[in-house]
């Protein structure tokens, strides 16, 4: 009698739909979708579309339980894959050519310091030009952390899915501030544990999806009738 009911506790404990279950399925369907997300990539350039498939996998098929991970990680993927070139081409680029600013003129401002060879009004001027460049880096760091959302979301022109993110960062500045804080803890985690990528990338976008969802609805277009919008249900 007694080891009856131990087993019918077993089984309810270990069934389909216990808590524990759906626990050790979320957690094996992250460790997948982070594992592609790290193959796919490794070309650099698709790091924005892998990005975008990743976010679109985890609301649709763990938050919304619509499909499954990897048929619309994938599905994701082709679909976004220009889009997601042009917009991590542009970004990197940009972080690029305004780090080369900064230390071009890190050095220039170095040397008439020591030097005392220009005025102090023409080196003022070149660490304001400084600190301009470091901002904007900034701002290219937080419209990483939004654009591929977006871009998992609207089919709209490049342009408009970095306007769009660009003032979801900004209207939505606490929550960027808790995204960046976030990314910055593990940032610091995959350093100190590189094997823990095998899930970081799936719990950045599981978690981030509960901020930048509530952002983002407020851009989203009401449902067609007969549509299955299953993003109105995060």
């Amino acid at each position: 009698m007694a080891s009856e009911k131990k087993n019918k506790k077993l089984e309810a404990f270990f069934a389909a739909d216990s808590p524990v279950t759906q626990i050790l399925w979320t957690t094996g369907e992250i460790v997948i979708l982070s594992l592609l997300w790290v193959v796919t990539s490794l070309p650099i350039v698709t790091i924005g579309t892998s990005t975008a498939s990743l976010y679109y996998a985890v609301v649709k098929s763990l938050r919304c339980r619509r499909g499954t991970p990897v048929k619309e990680y994938f599905h994701a993927w082709k679909q976004n894959l220009l889009k997601g070139t042009i917009l991590t081409l542009f970004l990197f680029v940009g972080a690029l050519a305004l780090y080369s600013v900064m230390n071009y003129l890190g050095v220039s401002v170095q040397e008439q310091v020591d030097l005392q060879i220009l005025t102090e009004k023409a080196g003022e001027s070149a660490m304001v030009l400084y600190f301009i460049c470091l901002a904007a880096i900034a701002e290219i760091g937080i419209l990483f952390i939004y654009v591929f959302p977006v871009l998992s979301r609207f089919d709209l022109s490049v342009f408009k899915l970095l306007f769009i993110a660009f003032v979801m960062a900004i209207r939505y500045f606490y929550y960027t501030i808790l995204l960046i804080l976030f990314l910055i803890a593990l940032a610091v985690l995959t350093i100190r544990l590189p094997a823990s990528m095998m899930f970081v990338p799936g719990v950045w976008a599981l978690i981030s999806s509960r901020l930048i969802e509530k952002a983002m609805k407020k851009y989203l277009p009401e449902p067609q009738e007969g549509e299955d919008a299953w993003w109105m249900e995060v």
